[in-house]
């Protein structure tokens, strides 16, 4: 296929794209929040912690640590990143929105004016600087899992409950700019030319390591120049959604 046909094929199907991206990865989420999931699980592989966190003393920590452990199963140095590629050699002009879009999922403003210009495999790398985290999970561990996480756990009855009562103690004591939650999609996060968007930022995470985890996430955004770090947030009020189980 000739580089014009690829193009004018895609800029047909894609003119109104630009629109729909960040709408359509916040969509994803609000889905994965929605999905009838109450229950989930945190792995310690310390007793006093689990037991502390079943008491309301909870630890949050955030993704610059996360990006730092050194445990390939716990530890994912690329956490909240997301890269975007233009692909192919494309040509186009300031009065094309579809060919305007594509360039500015690359960083590239293009005004109505300009005319032949060219973009070539031109990338784009976002990430979260960084953001509280609270890594769950969907599914009870077994075998190497528990010895990466820890045997002793606790569950988590009211999913909703608990992330409303966390999120009111954690605004008490830090600067926290939005907050999300949701089932961790595993899929690559780099995506090329019209796909879509993998999802949102911090959502996402490879799947060949990390799929079997059945991870679900609860996220706090901070203001941006915000610095951080992991926390013990007291919570009593989740102590009895909380329990025990091992």
């Amino acid at each position: 296929m000739s580089k014009s046909n690829w193009w004018n094929r895609n800029a047909r199907n894609g003119e109104d794209f630009a629109f729909k991206l960040e709408r359509s990865a916040k969509k994803k989420l609000k889905q994965n929040a929605r999905k009838i999931i109450t229950t989930v699980y945190r792995y310690f592989d310390n007793e006093d912690h689990a037991s502390a966190f079943a008491r309301g003393d909870v630890f949050i920590s955030t993704l610059k640590r996360c990006r730092e452990y050194e445990n390939p199963l716990q530890g994912d140095h690329e956490e909240g990143f997301e890269r975007y590629n233009t692909g192919r050699t494309i040509t186009g002009s300031g009065s094309d929105p579809a060919f305007v879009a594509m360039a500015a999922r690359a960083g590239i403003g293009i005004g109505p004016g300009a005319r032949n210009i060219t973009l070539t495999n031109n990338q784009r790398v976002s990430h979260l600087h960084d953001a509280y985290v609270l890594c769950t999970t969907m599914d009870a561990f077994c075998g190497d899992r528990l010895e990466a996480f820890g045997k002793y756990c606790v569950k988590i009855n009211d999913v909703g409950k608990f992330h409303s009562e966390l999120t009111k103690s954690l605004a008490l004591v830090s600067n926290i700019s939005e907050t999300a939650r949701g089932e961790i999609i595993y899929r690559e996060r780099s995506y090329k030319e019209f796909e879509d968007r993998p999802g949102l930022i911090g959502f996402v995470k490879p799947s060949d390591k990390y799929s079997d985890q059945k991870e679900y996430r609860f996220l706090w955004h901070v203001p941006v120049g915000v610095s951080i770090s992991g926390l013990v947030i007291s919570c009593p009020e989740i102590a009895r959604i909380v329990t025990r189980i091992a």
